[in-house]
């Protein structure tokens, strides 16, 4: 059989040309548990090229990614706990607010109307652990995508994958905007990230499920940050009345 990741020959278990396992397949539940146990005991390489490609290139990317070529490619999951920890971090020196923190305490004031609001203990929870409030918004996310693009053909675990990468990504633009309001101290910074952001995911959508029309690959998007909404707010009501009746 030919290598998935360099098209090389392989005889054995592991391609002599470039070492990747010759067993890569699909992306399923055993390979994607697998993927999530090395995330969090090993040190990945390829954080750069990854940021490179994602930078550059990031739908075409991730597609090369779901059909096997994945020896140079930083794991999904590790890659969004790295550099969400990395804009944590930064906002804490900074002294700033993560876009959680904005989108969630915004949201509870806005339906109160009361912006001395105690929050409940989970919002709390969501906002002071931004790494994994990502990590868990991310298969409601991948749901929303999921549904939105189902007929391309990707399972949810590969909607998964797709979405670490682009959450990941968003992660080091919300870095890079943060570095700049601290420098220049200017307000009209915070108008740009979630622009930034949305927008670099419509972008990746357009490259990878780019086998719709433009025009419903658009709308597809859109669906998905709809649902994302709905989803993550019926969530967020259900974990509060938990919470609160504790």
């Amino acid at each position: 059989m030919d290598c998935k990741n360099c098209g090389k020959l392989v005889e054995g278990k592991y391609c002599s040309n470039c070492g990747q396992d010759s067993k890569i397949s699909r992306i399923t539940i055993p390979n994607f548990l697998s993927d999530i146990s090395e995330s969090v005991f090993q040190i990945n390489k390829g954080l750069f090229f990854t940021t490179k490609e994602l930078f550059l290139r990031p739908g075409n990317s991730i597609r090369e990614y779901l059909s096997g070529k994945r020896k140079n490619h930083f794991k999904p999951i590790a890659y969004l706990l790295l550099l969400s920890t990395v804009y944590f971090l930064i906002t804490k020196i900074t002294n700033q607010n993560t876009w959680i923190d904005d989108g969630l305490i915004g949201w509870m004031e806005g339906s109160t109307g009361n912006s001395e609001i105690e929050l409940p203990k989970i919002v709390t929870w969501f906002v002071n652990n931004y790494a994994y409030s990502t990590l868990l918004l991310l298969p409601i996310f991948s749901l929303a995508s999921y549904l939105s693009f189902y007929k391309s053909g990707e399972n949810y675990l590969e909607h998964i994958v797709i979405n670490s990468y682009i959450t990941g990504f968003q992660a080091l633009i919300y870095s890079f905007f943060a570095l700049v309001k601290y420098a220049t101290e200017s307000e009209v910074v915070d108008a740009f990230p979630l622009f930034f952001a949305v927008g670099y995911t419509f972008w990746v959508f357009s490259q990878i499920f780019s086998d719709q029309s433009r025009v419903k690959n658009i709308l597809s998007s859109f669906l998905t940050y709809f649902l994302y909404l709905v989803l993550g707010l019926v969530i967020l009501f259900i974990l509060t009345g938990i919470s609160e009746l504790r």
